[in-house]
C-alpha cells in the first residue's frame, strides 16, 4: 500500500514540551495539541479494575455499580442473588414450555398475534435478559460468583425437569435420568 500521500509536516512543532507528565498529543491535520491527560495508555485489563482471569478475590462490582462486595458476607448474599436469578430464569423457561405444551393441546388459532404468544414473548425477554446478566456475572471471572452461577444453573435446571415435568412434552436426553 502507497502512503507517499501522506504527509505532515513536523518542523515547527515543539515536540519537547509535549512529554509523558503533560501526555498532550498534536493533530496533525490542524497543528492544534489536545490533551489526552485522562485517556491513560496502559490498556490492560488490570489497570481498568477487571481481570481478565479467574481469581477469588472478594472486591467486585456485579453487574452494576450499586451492587459491590468487599467482605466475605457480601460475597456470600451475591453468590445466594445469582442462585436466585438462576432459578428465575429456570422458572422462565419451564414456564414457556408448560404454556407451549398445553396451547399444543388446545390448539390454539391460527391468528399471528395471540395473547398467548404476546405473553410468551414477554416471557421470553425476561429469560434473556437474566441469561444475559448471568452470562455478565460469569464474565468477572470471580471464582466464586462463577461456581454460584454454574451450581445455581445446574440444580434450578435439575429441581425443574425432575419434580415439575411437563405432561405432553417428550423427555430429552437430559432429563431422561428423572423419570
Amino acid at each position: 500500500m502507497d502512503h507517499s500521500h501522506h504527509h505532515h509536516d513536523h518542523v515547527g512543532h515543539d515536540h519537547a514540551a509535549m512529554d509523558s507528565t503533560t501526555a498532550a498529543s498534536m493533530d496533525s491535520t490542524t497543528g492544534m495539541q489536545m490533551d489526552m491527560s485522562g485517556m491513560g495508555h496502559d490498556h490492560s485489563a488490570h489497570s481498568m479494575g477487571h481481570s481478565m482471569s479467574f481469581h477469588g478475590g472478594l472486591k467486585e462490582v456485579v453487574l452494576f455499580q450499586f451492587w459491590q462486595t468487599a467482605t466475605p458476607l457480601s460475597m456470600m448474599l451475591s453468590c445466594i442473588v445469582v442462585v436466585l436469578l438462576c432459578f428465575v430464569m429456570e422458572a422462565m423457561r419451564w414456564s414457556r414450555i408448560k404454556r407451549e405444551a398445553v396451547n399444543k393441546l388446545n390448539a390454539i388459532s391460527g391468528s399471528p398475534v395471540t395473547a398467548h404468544r404476546l405473553v410468551d414473548a414477554c416471557l421470553h425477554a425476561v429469560q434473556l435478559t437474566i441469561s444475559y446478566f448471568l452470562m455478565l456475572v460469569f464474565m468477572t471471572f470471580n471464582v466464586w460468583l462463577c461456581v454460584a452461577t454454574v451450581v445455581g444453573e445446574v440444580v434450578a435446571r435439575l429441581l425443574f425437569t425432575c419434580f415439575l415435568p411437563v405432561e405432553g412434552t417428550t423427555p430429552s436426553a437430559d432429563t431422561a435420568c428423572c423419570n
